[in-house]
Formats: structure tokens, C-alpha cells, sequence
């Protein structure tokens, strides 16, 4: 690793500290598409919170803003996104409105038994009501277990929830400690580059990395790593200068234009 062990518990410390203070920070609309009325219907856990279960269980293999208006394309489709419309539904109705006027994913089989199993498990498991999933601060590995039971809900996917209802929704928990960082090609890019882990590290590393550096809340940078790995930290010409860890990255600094 590029960095020496002092810089590494700087950058984790200001990566924390950023962190925490999303934590504390006044909740607002969690902005997940850049389209309001999709948005609005993702932030809406009074009468629809499996629309952020759903679009959390699509969110792979498409851009992310794809994965979070599946919710809404649905609706406009169907006419109804309340459970209560949405439970009688079958496999072949739900890909017919998966591929129909246009696919709302790029595997629109796939996420069509995706999403028909959720509907089946948010009813029988959660009377209809998915935000029992988090209801009564359980533990982080309580809710975590719980996306991991939905049908496509793998490990990524649940830590990624867990986390966005944390950081983004301010939903309590007794504890954060099993919110792990969600290994992603950004994250891992990222957290290579910053000097944590090596470039050929597997997701497994990532993840046990990230608990090495912050056991109580491994996944507390997650947000911020991933959004510098879409915006600046690219794959090619990685725009260094205008990164605000710039003084801390290995890569950086061993890339920095000589004067």
C-alpha cells in the first residue's frame, strides 16, 4: 500500500467523521433517481414502503437510477402500486409489465420472479407492510437477515438497504455493526486506490477491510466512496484534483504532476 499507517488512520478518520456527520444531519427527501415523482414514491414508508424494498431487490446489473424507478414505471403500468393490487399479481403478468411498453430492466424475467416473490413475502411475512422489516429498532443483523430472506436479496444488496435506511431515512437501530460496506466495483476501486486494500483484493477483502477500519458502523463510508468511484475516481483519467481526499490518496500522490 502506497500510504503510510498514519495517513491511512487520518483518511479513515475524515471518512468516519464525514460519515457521522450524514448521520446527524436533518432528514430530508432521500433523493434515489433525479426523477421527483419516482423519489417521492421511495420515500414514502407511511403507505408504500415496498417500493424501497422492491427497487433495493432490482438494484443490480442496470445503472442504479434504472434499479429505483422500476417502483414507479410499475405504477404508472398497473395504475396501482398499493400491495393490495399488486399481491394478486402472476409471475407472467408481473414480466408482462417488466417488458411492456418497454423492458424497465435489462433482465426483466429475472427481476418479473423478483419482484412476484417479494409481493408474496411482504404479504405473508409483514401483513403487507414491509416496513416491519425495520420497525422497533432491531439490530442491524436483524434487518439485515430479513432482505437477505427476500428471493435475489443477496449480500450486497441487504447491507446496501440497511445502510440507506440508516443514513438516508435516520431509521433507528439498536446497533450498526453488522452493516457491512458494499463491495461494488466503485467501492472497491476507491478504497484501492486510498491505499486500504490491494487493487487485486476480492469483495470478501473489501468487506473485512472496511470492519477492520470502523468495527461499530463498517459501512458508514460506503455512500461516500461510491459516489467518488461514479464522479471522479474513474477507471481512466481519474480526476485527482478535484477530489477532496486528494491530500490522502496513495493513488494521487504517486500520480501527482511533477512541478
Amino acid at each position: 500500500m502506497g500510504n503510510n499507517g498514519a495517513m491511512l488512520t487520518r483518511l479513515r478518520d475524515r471518512l468516519v467523521a464525514e460519515g457521522e456527520a450524514a448521520l446527524r444531519a436533518e432528514p430530508g427527501l432521500v433523493r434515489f433517481t433525479g426523477d421527483h415523482e419516482a423519489d417521492r414514491l421511495l420515500n414514502d414508508f407511511s403507505d408504500h414502503p415496498h417500493a424501497f424494498v422492491f427497487a433495493a431487490l432490482v438494484d443490480r446489473r442496470v445503472k442504479a437510477e434504472r434499479a429505483w424507478m422500476v417502483p414507479l414505471l410499475i405504477q404508472q403500468r398497473l395504475g396501482s402500486f398499493e400491495i393490495r393490487d399488486l399481491e394478486p399479481l402472476s409471475e407472467q403478468r408481473w414480466l408482462s409489465l417488466m417488458r411492456e411498453p418497454t423492458p424497465a430492466h435489462r433482465m426483466p424475467e429475472t427481476m418479473a420472479v423478483v419482484l412476484h416473490r417479494a409481493t408474496h413475502r411482504a404479504v405473508t411475512q409483514y401483513a403487507g407492510d414491509a416496513s416491519r422489516i425495520w420497525a422497533d429498532e432491531p439490530s442491524s443483523a436483524t434487518v439485515v437477515r430479513r432482505f437477505l430472506e427476500f428471493h435475489g436479496g443477496g449480500p450486497k444488496i441487504a447491507t446496501m438497504a440497511a445502510n440507506i435506511l440508516v443514513r438516508g431515512f435516520h431509521i433507528p437501530l439498536s446497533d450498526y455493526r453488522y452493516i457491512d460496506i458494499s463491495a461494488d466495483v466503485q467501492v472497491n476501486r476507491v478504497m484501492a486506490r486510498l491505499g486500504f486494500i490491494d487493487e487485486r483484493s476480492s469483495p470478501d477483502v473489501v468487506v473485512y477491510a472496511a470492519r477492520d477500519l470502523n468495527p461499530d458502523f463498517p459501512g458508514i463510508f460506503d455512500l461516500a466512496l461510491w459516489d467518488l468511484g461514479r464522479t471522479l475516481c474513474r477507471p481512466t483519467n481519474p480526476r485527482c484534483s478535484e477530489c477532496r481526499l486528494n491530500d490522502f490518496c496513495a493513488y494521487a500522490n504517486t500520480h501527482r504532476p511533477k512541478a
